[in-house]
């Protein structure tokens, strides 16, 4: 696509080449390990067939199996033994399953006990073990009840965002309780969610507000220039990241999967970082506006997953050529083509600077 345009974009071309190489290169690999890719189960063990190598484990070699959303995974007991992992996509998975819990030890759970006995004996968390006990069942309770509103934070202001202050200050404010609660839970309730941990999480509490807010931020504003918008969201994520591993245990990064955790929570946070900077860059700008018209010469309506709709202006103002914005669907459909538009162009609290399109008709 970069090639077959007018003018060829070097950056985009560095950019798009090597991600569409690799897509393909992706897609490749997908349909040989359709083609090629084997589970088996015989007399001796198992037997794990992919494109580039095959994995057996006899059966006097497995430890037990563990279980998230996509795999299956079969655990060695011996050293130099590599774990099996099965598609949970793949045909039979839930017989494989049967089979390996009616054999071997369910290693998520077994995790679950010990790492549960372990808080109900520390004694840093309540002298008593009933003390433990309620702690632990309180944390629990209340992760779930703040996982549940990040969940319908983001419902609120991603479907039906009114009344629209409340619904933006929900997804603005339960990542911070969330962050609140980790921190003064002692080490009770975490951030990661893994398998086989007796300890509640929080991450859907920052995972959804999250997504919930960066989405109000490109649907509701229309940013002149967001060269002041990526340091300002980098520095809140990284505040939040710091906060969140000063004085933990959670995460050590010794193993790969604290670096998959950190990595995760950086994507998620700066989402949170964007929006968050956009909306307070928007909603406390009080300052009058500069006002100027523009033409409009087309119109366009993108459906998708989400509908938008779109102007295509002639130059005004800071605007020094022909461009397209994003408008509502009200206003999409009150205005048309060769018709003036007013623009109001404001400077931002966090000077970011946004503007905002309305037909002549409203001031």
């Amino acid at each position: 696509m970069p090639f077959l345009a007018d003018e060829i974009n070097l950056t985009v071309v560095l950019t798009l080449t090597p991600i569409s190489i690799g897509m393909v290169t992706l897609m490749i690999f997908g349909l040989m390990d359709i083609y090629k890719g084997r589970f088996i189960i015989n007399k001796d063990g198992l037997v794990s067939i992919g494109v580039f190598t095959t994995k057996t484990l006899r059966f006097e070699e497995i430890k037990g199996y563990t279980v998230n959303d996509q795999y299956i995974f079969v655990e060695p007991n011996a050293k130099g033994k590599k774990r099996i992992k099965i598609s949970q996509y793949i045909s039979g998975n839930h017989e494989i399953l049967s089979w390996l819990s009616a054999k071997y030890e369910d290693l998520d759970l077994i995790n679950a006990q010990a790492e549960e006995q372990e808080i109900l004996n520390d004694k840093n968390i309540g002298w008593s073990k009933e003390i433990r006990e309620e702690k632990l069942s309180n944390a629990r309770k209340l992760s779930k009840v703040i996982n549940w509103l990040g969940g319908l934070s983001f419902a609120w202001a991603y479907f039906y965002p009114k009344p629209y202050d409340g619904a933006v200050l929900s997804a603005f404010i339960i990542p911070i309780v969330a962050l609140i609660v980790v921190k003064l839970s002692g080490g009770l309730i975490r951030v990661d969610q893994k398998n086989g941990s007796a300890y509640p999480s929080i991450i859907y509490a920052l995972i959804f507000p999250s997504l919930g807010l960066m989405a109000r931020a490109f649907f509701d504003y229309d940013i002149f220039d967001y060269s002041n918008v990526w340091l300002k969201a980098a520095l809140v994520t990284i505040i939040f990241i710091f906060i969140l591993l000063i004085n933990q245990k959670e995460i050590t990064f010794r193993n790969k999967q604290d670096f998959l955790t950190i990595s995760s929570l950086i994507m998620f946070l700066f989402a949170y970082g964007f929006g968050a900077v956009i909306y307070l860059n928007c909603s406390l700008d009080k300052l009058e506006p500069e006002q100027y018209t523009a033409t409009i010469l087309e119109k366009r309506i993108s459906t998708g997953k989400h509908t938008s709709y779109y102007l295509k202006l002639t130059a005004w103002g800071h605007q020094n050529e022909i461009d397209e914005v994003s408008v509502s669907k009200g206003l999409y459909k009150r205005v048309d083509i060769d018709t003036e538009i007013n623009i109001y162009f404001r400077n931002g609290k966090l000077e970011i600077p946004w503007f905002i399109v309305t037909d002549r008709r409203q001031q």
